[in-house]
């Protein structure tokens, strides 16, 4: 018998036993009954049994193996080389299959050695990988994942280190394999790209058109884009950099997970910091299905390039997806855009925590998929964003079948500064201007806060600042929004409908919300200024049990509820049973005709004595005298011909603009919302509807310019209707 070739040693088999282990081969219990081992040989490997009655364990080297031309049928051969280790035994059977330096080695006579394995897990190292930081360890890493997709797929598993890899345009990326799952260490486990490594379309991953991927887990990983050492990339736009391809140049988008024809993957566990790119992980296709991401953290720092280049953390398209468990996190001046953006139907976005990023979810229907949405989102935290939650349709797919509940909106937007500020809603059409429509839409149970604004900015659009709102020029049909918290709304607290007066809002309640302080904004186009807003045409709402609140000691708001006629058609409306609250001068209910509204006051007033000396009366009041009355055919009671202010109001001047409804006063103690005031300056008549400080808000425009003019009650007219006999 040929002895094996020197410098190898020998191990004796209690010591080989040991050294299995050491090699990452773990032998089950169960294999000294003789079950199958994993091996790079097709067939089955040894069983514990088998590996006992192999003569000898000899000790070498991956370079001693490939030089051995003459290998005993009977010897194992211990691999000893650092994050290599482990044990071969030579095929005599295969005279074909390639050397892929971690499961099959070559000798220079064509020998063919095979890694001896028990588990369905092949480390990275075997093939070369060394996971020291400054090693290319990209190719390695690909023949690892090449090497467990032959073999019918398995686990790509990576020991603690830091594995450089090389990502170039549309060049150079680690191809993922069907069935070949890559997990590590969690954060000891580290992707990490090589310095300057220019503009790249993806780390892990493939390319529109490529064969499908099926049934892939990443798990306890990290990925480091390594943005601040890439100085030679630039992310957002051929059109921008002078020398690119302005028509087909998308490789920048330096993705780190990215798949574009897919079946069941999952990415789990997996830390990205710094991350940087378009999107961190791009699941895209509508046609596919099955896409989970769960407990990953990403923490975005923006990469060279354009400064407002669009990003999103998580981007996914398809059927049957969930995102849950996911930590965001990005510093406002890096410019993180979006948290998640998920596109198709049967989508689940729970229980995610994002700080910093402009906007927590974007949800839009399929663009090409079928008629239904069904998606769920609660249970979420959006820190310190702009936007929360945004809703948008594509072409002609609905919004259809959404659940919104339990989740927590805080927003930075005075810090965020953006154009737009929104809790939850529905992303602004000018933009994306589809028009397919919204339908079974619940928004519940969440909480909205803001940061106050009361300085006028230069650039806000006022239409697209609200807590809740659907107010796209889109149909939206069977609506609920209930019993929602928003606090400090600078502008609109809940917005149904769009300033354009286009769609329409069929069945639509509106119920049980507390919004407080809205309308604080010295908002440009007062309108917006309201706790509730009714636009458009508007077919069955029923807009109940609210409770409107403005805390501030002089009042900020406008409206409590606003659905005014020149803004909208309205049948069907109820509008009722709302507390609305402030410490002065009310907010103003301004409603269409037609809207069905709470039971006119009582009619019925009393007056120990007439003329009266205080209070306000409408026409058609009644007004009862309760003292005694002298005289033949006195008179017991009057009814009210004009509405007015009985009384005497001193001391008090206004000042205000003709087409205004504005009048500024010099002392507004004794005023009260609902009182019925005459301006000397053209003996204007006017009613109260709103009180903020000396501001006065009168329910029609002033005729006539007034400065500093005299401002007393105007006294309510009476007609006697019953006497008593003298």
């Amino acid at each position: 018998m040929a002895t094996p070739s020197e410098p190898q040693s020998s191990m004796a088999r209690r010591t080989m036993l040991a050294a299995l282990g050491a090699g990452g081969l773990t032998l089950t219990a169960a294999a000294g009954a003789g079950a199958a081992e994993r091996s790079a040989v097709p067939a089955a490997g040894p069983t514990m049994r088998a590996l006992l009655a192999f003569d000898f364990c000899l000790t070498t080297t991956v370079d001693q193996l490939r030089a051995e031309t003459a290998p005993q049928a009977n010897y194992l051969y211990y691999v000893a080389d650092a994050g290599k280790e482990g044990v071969f035994k030579h095929d005599p059977a295969d005279t074909t299959s390639a050397d892929d330096t971690g499961l099959v080695l070559v000798s220079t006579n064509g020998k063919r050695f095979k890694r001896v394995f028990s588990r369905d897990e092949v480390r990275v190292t075997w093939f070369g990988a060394t996971g020291d930081g400054s090693t290319d360890d990209h190719d390695r890493i690909q023949a690892a994942i090449d090497a467990v997709s032959q073999l019918g797929g398995g686990t790509v598993y990576f020991p603690a280190g830091t594995y450089i890899v090389s990502p170039k345009t549309n060049e150079r990326r680690i191809r993922l394999r069907s069935k070949v799952n890559l997990r590590g260490e969690g954060d000891n486990s580290v992707l990490k790209v090589k310095d300057n490594a220019g503009d790249y379309w993806v780390i892990l991953g493939g390319f529109w058109g490529e064969d499908i991927v099926r049934d892939v887990s990443i798990s306890h990983l990290k990925i480091d884009q390594n943005v601040a050492a890439n100085t030679s990339c630039f992310i957002n736009g051929p059109a921008t950099q002078p020398g690119r391809d302005a028509t087909g140049d998308l490789w920048w988008r330096q993705f780190c997970i990215g798949l574009f024809n897919y079946d069941n993957i999952e990415v789990d566990h997996v830390t990205f910091a710094p991350t940087c790119g378009v999107n961190s992980v791009v699941i895209n296709n509508y046609q596919c299905r099955n896409a989970r991401i769960s407990n990953c953290v990403f923490d975005f720092v923006k990469a060279k390039g354009d400064r407002n280049y669009d990003n999103s953390a998580i981007y996914v398209n398809g059927v049957a997806h969930t995102i849950t468990g996911n930590r965001f996190r990005a510093a406002v001046e890096e410019m993180a855009f979006g948290a998640m953006e998920t596109h198709g139907a049967q989508s689940v976005v729970s229980n995610n925590i994002s700080d910093g990023y402009i906007t927590g979810v974007n949800a839009q229907s399929s663009e090409y998929g079928g008629d239904i949405a069904d998606m769920t989102i609660t249970g979420n935290t959006f820190s310190n964003a702009a936007h929360g939650i945004q809703l948008w349709p594509r072409k002609d797919r609905p919004v259809r079948n959404v659940t919104i509940a339990g989740n927590t909106v805080s927003l930075a937007n005075k810090t965020h500064n953006r154009s737009g500020m929104m809790g939850i809603g529905t992303f602004p059409g000018e933009f994306m201007p589809d028009t397919s429509p919204f339908e079974n839409i619940v928004i519940t149970g969440n909480t909205v806060l803001y940061q106050e604004e009361f300085e006028q900015r230069e650039v806000l659009w006022e239409q697209y600042a609200f807590g809740i709102g659907l107010m796209r020029a889109n149909d939206m049909t069977n609506v609920v929004i209930a019993d929602n918290v928003i606090k400090n709304p600078p502008l609109t607290g809940i917005v149904i409908g769009n300033r354009e007066k286009k769609g329409t809002s069929t069945n639509v309640a509106v119920t049980g919300n507390v919004i407080t302080n809205p309308g604080h904004y010295p908002a440009k186009a007062e309108r917006f200024r309201a706790g509730i807003l009714v636009q458009s045409a508007v077919f069955g709402a029923r807009i109940t049990d609210n409770t409107i609140i403005d805390t501030y000691a002089q009042a900020k708001g406008l409206y409590a509820i606003r659905a005014n006629e020149a803004e909208g058609s309205y049948a069907h409306v109820v509008i009722r049973d709302n507390l609305v609250r402030s410490k002065q001068g009310g907010l103003w209910l301004d409603l269409a005709p037609g809207i069905e509204t709470d039971e006119v006051r009582e009619r019925i007033a009393f007056t120990p004595s007439f003329p009266p000396q205080s209070g306000t009366f409408d026409a058609g009041d009644l007004l009862w005298v309760t003292g005694e009355v002298s005289g033949p055919a006195a008179p017991v009671g009057y009814r009210v011909l004009g509405s007015g202010t009985a009384g005497t109001l001193t001391g008090v001047t206004g000042t205000g603009t003709a087409g205004t409804a504005k009048l500024t006063v010099n002392d507004a103690a004794a005023l009260r919302v609902g009182q019925v005031i005459v301006i000397a300056t053209g003996n204007q008549v006017r009613r109260i509807v709103q009180i903020g400080g000396t501001t006065v808000r009168l329910d029609r425009n002033l005729d006539a310019a007034a400065s500093a003019s005299a401002v007393g009650f105007a006294a309510p007219r009476f007609a006697p209707f019953a006497t008593v006999d003298a």
